[in-house]
């Protein structure tokens, strides 16, 4: 056993050794010391809702000639569903044949009028005929209207067979098949929009004063992270859990991380925001003696600098200590760094596409 443990031993000290012996470079990667508004946060639950979810229903009463199935993708305008069209093309034939009745019929009374007319400058017609007949022409021309008007409304029947998708989105369920009939207003299916996205919170009341619409505020899990907007506002509070709800955006680039249903996190403040000297939370190195982050100076040697530890807000951390704006620190490979250390950065958040190779 002890032959084991030396044999371990001398094969994790080379490593050490190389991480603390003296003039040789250590790759970093440094960010700058910025000055940021910092404001505690408290994480809350929320979970992600569609800004887009509809139940799409029969425009018509009919037999189903196809309903889209779930997790079809459909772009806004393409048909979800189609309906037997048959009985309605019939209809409308009729209605045209009763429109062309009438205009007959009116062409008819025209024709009765006008010679009516012209017989009643000799006295043959009485005003009571001539009277009649103009009657009967003007009911043949509303008759006519009205036809044409049933006419149109067929027509948007005929339109409203084919369901169409209010936007694009997919189909999530579907509650009847081709072969069945339906009345209209019955439901058919489902569909949602997985690219607009937001989350719906329920925050603490206490915490209503600090939450604004219109704020930016970061919504994450465990392995990402993004920004999202305060959309609105429920302010009335429940009495029993004692919380408001808020509904928060998230930018369409969250969809190809995210679903909907999902439970979040959203990093609601605390308190009012403050301005303070922040770096990334990968720059502080925590030891048994304190809080340190190591600032790299211009000859490229590292400084350990003692910190006191604030408010986060995001990635950033609130420092206060003996640094100040604009200066570099170290957020990969600090941990194995000492003071006076030379180092060779490789990679810089600021200047991501520049590289320092000098010793």
């Amino acid at each position: 056993m002890r032959r084991s443990f030396a044999f371990v031993l001398v094969l994790l000290m080379p490593g050490a050794l190389l991480a603390q012996q003296p003039g040789k470079e250590m790759v970093v990667q440094v960010a700058s010391v910025e000055r940021a508004e910092i404001a505690p946060t408290v994480a809350v639950p929320g979970t992600i809702y569609s800004r887009n979810d509809v139940q799409v229903t029969a425009g018509v009463a009919g037999q189903l000639l196809m309903v889209a199935e779930p997790g079809t993708a459909i772009r806004a305008g393409d048909p979800i569903a189609h309906i037997d069209k048959r009985p309605l093309l019939l209809q409308r034939a009729e209605q045209e044949a009763l429109l062309e009745r009438a205009r007959i019929n009116v062409r008819q009374l025209e024709s009765q009028l006008r010679r009516q007319r012209e017989l009643g400058d000799s006295n043959l017609v009485s005003e009571f005929e001539l009277e009649q007949t103009e009657a009967n022409r003007d009911l043949a021309i509303s008759d006519a209207t009205i036809t044409k008007v049933r006419i149109r409304q067929i027509d948007d029947q005929i339109r409203r067979a084919d369901v169409r998708a209010p936007f694009t989105g997919i189909v999530i369920s579907r509650a009847h098949r081709a072969g069945e009939d339906v009345a209209r207003g019955e439901i058919l299916a489902r569909m949602t929009d997985v690219r607009n996205m937001e989350v719906r919170a329920f925050v603490p009341l206490k915490h209503l004063p600090r939450t604004v619409v219109g704020d930016s505020i970061d919504v994450f899990v465990t392995d990402a992270s993004f920004q999202g907007r305060i959309r609105a506002l429920v302010p009335t509070g429940d009495v029993r859990s004692q919380t408001f709800e808020a509904r928060i955006d998230l930018p369409q680039s969250a969809a190809d991380n995210w679903t909907v249903g999902q439970l979040v996190s959203v990093a609601v403040p605390i308190r009012a925001r403050e301005v303070a000297l922040a770096v990334p939370r990968d720059a502080l190195v925590l030891r048994h003696n304190g809080s340190f982050v190591f600032r790299i100076s211009d000859e490229n040697k590292a400084e350990q600098i003692a910190v006191e530890i604030g408010d986060s807000a995001g990635h950033l951390i609130s420092v206060s200590g003996p640094l100040a704006e604009g200066d570099r620190v170290a957020i990969r490979g600090a941990e194995n760094l000492q003071e006076g250390a030379d180092v060779k950065i490789m990679v810089s958040q600021s200047e991501p596409q520049a590289a320092s190779t000098d010793g």
